[in-house]
């Protein structure tokens, strides 16, 4: 019996640290996924998200050690609740897509992360009547500071190894051609009331997840998405959209009657100014 309650608490683990390190090399995914909902605020997304995988990967290591067994049970069931039933509230609105619950590991869409999370809480509950915690002759205080000590350290990781971009990115003006610009808008109709003109690339990643945060921020704020525009080099032609963006993609532009107010690129785009601006 002791050999199993060491394996259960080993799988367990590795189950909650492995999906908080796969969140982390893919939050750009897991922060969009989360944004798409409306839930928050993009800025707040930011935090929020980095903090979900923090409190993940925190509770795989106690689990790992032992500690404080019934309160990280308990610590362990309210996060699967939880997140169980954001994927509740997720299928229900019809949502298919990965729920990045494992990153880039696996696409698990809601259906089918909720039949893990139900498997996970079964062998939560398992962990939780295993037994007495591990460790046991360690004082209580000195567990305690070294608690707190592995929060602060891994909330300084997590939050150092991915910065969340508003921390990171402000106005950045990003460089492209105003005469091709200028013909190219006034060509395709585009030099007339407010819009927002993305240059992207197909597979190109980044030009990707910019049309998946405009899309969220159109749908959040109820934009006129026909104020949206993409432009592909194959729309105008590979030479002219090289020269434009001086081969930098995506370029997103905030255009008013013609003229450049703003300009963005994946990282700095900024939910409130591209609001307001579509707005006014």
């Amino acid at each position: 019996m002791a050999a199993s309650r060491v394996v259960l608490r080993v799988l367990l683990a590795a189950v909650f640290v492995v999906s908080a390190v796969a969140k982390l090399v893919a939050i750009d995914d897991f922060e969009l996924y989360v944004f798409s909902y409306g839930f928050m605020p993009l800025t707040l997304t930011y935090i929020v998200t980095r903090l979900c995988i923090a409190a993940e990967f925190l509770l795989g290591v106690l689990i790992a050690v032992g500690w404080w067994r019934r309160r990280v049970n308990l610590a362990a069931m309210a996060m699967l609740l939880l997140f169980s039933i954001f994927l509740c509230y997720a299928a229900l609105m019809g949502r298919t897509d990965s729920c990045q619950c494992m990153g880039r590991l696996a696409d698990m869409p809601p259906a089918v992360s909720l039949l893990k999370n139900a498997v996970l809480i079964v062998l939560v509950l398992l962990y939780g009547a295993g037994g007495a915690s591990s460790a046991g002759s360690t004082r209580s205080a000195k567990k305690g500071v070294i608690a707190v000590g592995m929060t602060v350290a891994v909330l300084v990781a997590v939050f150092t190894i991915s910065v969340p971009d508003s921390w990171m990115f402000g106005d950045e003006d990003m460089l492209y051609d105003e005469d091709l610009l200028q013909e190219t808008l006034g060509e395709r109709g585009l030099d007339e009331g407010h819009k927002v003109v993305a240059f992207v690339t197909p597979g190109c990643p980044y030009c990707r997840m910019s049309r998946e945060k405009i899309g969220s921020i159109a749908k959040r704020h109820e934009l006129d998405t026909t104020d949206i525009v993409y432009i592909e080099p194959g729309d105008i032609g590979r030479e002219r959209f090289m020269g434009i963006t001086y081969g930098s993609r995506p370029l997103i532009l905030l255009v008013a009657d013609g003229e450049v107010q703003g300009t963005y690129h994946y990282r700095n785009i900024s939910e409130r100014e591209m609001a307001e601006f579509l707005k006014d």
